[in-house]
């Protein structure tokens, strides 16, 4: 049976009396103090020194940096979790601080098993982050590589055929050799563009001031840039005729660029996933003072459970269809709805299509 070592923590705390009670405390509920900091430039140093899981941190400590600067710091360099101990709960202090992403406060005075629950919380939470990214990690480099070389591998070989036969080939040949090139290099840069969005959003979803900034932004004149984007894609998978439209324009809370990314991303789904002479219909309308975005094809569809695994690099009955792509289209969806604090629900039955429904807030200039 393996028992989890006890949590090292490195207390910031420039009163000598209050930093050895809370070391006591600390010793007392089971854990193992490496270190008390007095000030910001030697709580980095002993951060450097002895790689704590933790660092309780008080807000007003000596030094030219407080203890929130401190933390910024520390979080840039060492990526450790960070629980605020402090005697001011006024909202400018808690505004400044919630900007370096804690992962607790505790006011003082606080009850031993108080600061036991948020230390707890902190030590689960910072664990479930790391095996996410680590999920991550292991994920692009067992899909991105094969990835990456399907479009790269088909650059090459047509750059070779244009090289070694251009002499011997027709006007005609030579521009579809080019065509098939700049289609491979366009599926490549979609590709990375997808993947650098995706791991920006998983490694920025933690952090509360950029996710107050994107609540923030705001997108008019949305019927103008769904159909605009909708055409385009249209065109580009050769659907033009295929798609149907039914549009108000209202406001969304979203920036542009995200907002465009949604409507792209559903719109190529549906009409990757179902056949040319099928039609595509695209929604926008108000319900219940949300702005709704529906995107229905009559597709192949999805199971119950196949929606149930819907994330980033998953691809469902890959060895049937062949598909190109990471998967990360609904799952970039998903994250960028779920950032601006909307919904989505997701509708489908094999063989008679899928119908996704993102839900949005609205500004309030616009309810």
């Amino acid at each position: 049976m393996n028992v989890m070592a006890p949590a090292k923590i490195l207390i910031t705390e420039d009163e000598v009396l209050i930093a050895r009670e809370i070391e006591i405390t600390l010793q007392e509920l089971g854990y193992v103090v490496v270190g008390i900091a007095s000030d910001g430039q030697s709580a980095l140093a002993k951060v450097a020194e002895t790689q704590p899981d933790l660092v309780l941190m008080d807000i007003v400590i000596s030094g030219e940096a407080d203890g929130i600067e401190t933390a910024d710091r520390i979080r840039d360099r060492f990526r450790i979790p960070i629980i605020f101990l402090t005697a001011y709960a006024d909202s400018d202090t808690l505004q400044r601080a919630k900007v370096t992403a804690p992962f607790g406060y505790v006011l003082k005075p606080f009850q031993p098993q108080e600061l036991n629950i948020a230390i707890q919380i902190a030590l689960v939470r910072h664990r479930a982050e790391q095996f996410r990214l680590e999920s991550l990690r292991k994920e692009i480099s067992t899909l991105l590589p094969h990835e990456i070389n399907t479009p790269l591998h088909s650059i090459l070989g047509f750059t070779d055929v244009l090289l070694n036969h251009y002499d011997s080939m027709s006007r005609v040949e030579a521009l579809e050799t080019l065509q098939c090139i700049r289609s491979s290099a366009t599926q490549l840069e979609r590709l990375c563009q997808n993947f650098l969005l995706h791991a920006k959003l998983n490694l920025l979803a933690n952090n509360p001031a950029y996710v107050e900034r994107l609540l923030q932004a705001e997108t008019w004149a949305t019927q103008e840039l769904i159909q605009t984007c909708s055409e385009r894609t249209a065109k580009l998978c050769g659907r033009i005729a295929d798609l149907r439209s039914d549009l108000q324009d209202r406001a969304v809370q979203m920036e542009s660029i995200y907002f465009e990314k949604i409507v792209i991303e559903l719109l190529e789904n549906a009409f990757k996933f179902s056949e040319p002479r099928t039609v595509v219909w695209v929604r926008s309308y108000i319900k219940q003072q949300k702005f709704h975005l529906s995107v229905a094809d009559r597709g192949r569809g999805m199971t119950p459970e196949q929606i149930n695994r819907i994330g980033a690099y998953t691809q469902f009955t890959r060895d049937t269809f062949v598909q190109s792509g990471l998967g990360l289209g609904l799952a970039l969806v998903q994250q960028l709805v779920t950032l601006h604090q909307g919904n989505i629900t997701i509708a489908s039955a094999i063989d008679d299509g899928t119908t996704v429904t993102i839900q949005l807030p609205m500004p309030a200039t616009d309810l």
